[in-house]
């Protein structure tokens, strides 16, 4: 029992005491008197319990108010987290779009390569020598240059690890191929030519079936398969 309810008791039967004094009183001017008392006593007494009440109804609402506080500010903070949570999965979401992007398009311009050196034809007998060499050459620089850009891309999502190993394989092949094109044209024999011919076609179309099955491993939406 609380202090209030207690003080409130004490005070009511104040006021049953007040009125029983005033029954038992005698005389016009005592009995007026002790009536005017217990009046005063009882209007403190209900005024007293009037305000109680009211504290006791206002400290409800206050506790309510802030229950409602509360479940606002959660509720606000799991609307921010969920938020955030979007914002971060649609930047990874996009930057993992990027990357697959520029993958593939090193994917395609490796497979043109590769496939050039498979088709090529080495012996073009209205070409001299020297343009010859200088094709192969430009083929053999076209191929380093695709190698560093896609060695300076530094692949961070863990999602590309598998594709990027294939790539990196394909590309050694292909330098190797590119490499064997330029020494065809500085063979010393028939014999020689043949053999670096061969493994320049072997090398390029190993290439090739390495890229192509990376590509297959990126999804056009940047998902991996």
């Amino acid at each position: 029992m609380s202090v209030d309810v207690l003080l409130l008791i004490i005070l009511g039967a104040i006021t049953m005491v007040a009125y029983m004094i005033a029954f038992n009183s005698t005389g016009n001017k005592r009995l007026a008197v002790s009536y005017l008392i217990a009046t005063a006593i009882l209007v403190v007494s209900v005024w007293a319990t009037v305000q109680y009440v009211n504290s006791g109804d206002n400290r409800r609402r206050t506790e309510e108010y802030k229950r409602l506080e509360m479940e606002k500010l959660k509720a606000e903070e799991q609307m921010r987290s969920q938020a955030q949570a979007m914002q971060m999965a649609l930047s990874e979401n996009n930057e993992r779009l990027a990357t697959a992007a520029r993958i593939n398009g090193i994917i395609t311009r490796g497979s043109e390569l590769a496939s050039t050196i498979i088709n090529i034809n080495l012996h073009d007998m209205n070409s001299e020598l020297n343009v010859l060499l200088a094709r192969a050459s430009e083929t053999k620089r076209k191929v380093e240059e695709l190698n560093g850009e896609f060695d300076k891309m530094k692949i961070s999502d863990t999602l590309f690890n598998q594709s990027a190993s294939i790539i990196k394989e394909a590309f050694r092949q292909l330098s190797e191929a590119a490499q064997y094109f330029v020494l065809y044209y500085r063979s010393e024999d028939s014999s020689q030519e043949e053999l670096r011919e061969k493994i320049m076609r072997q090398k390029a179309a190993g290439s090739r079936d390495l890229l192509q099955k990376a590509g297959t491993l990126i999804a056009p939406d940047g998902s991996h398969k």
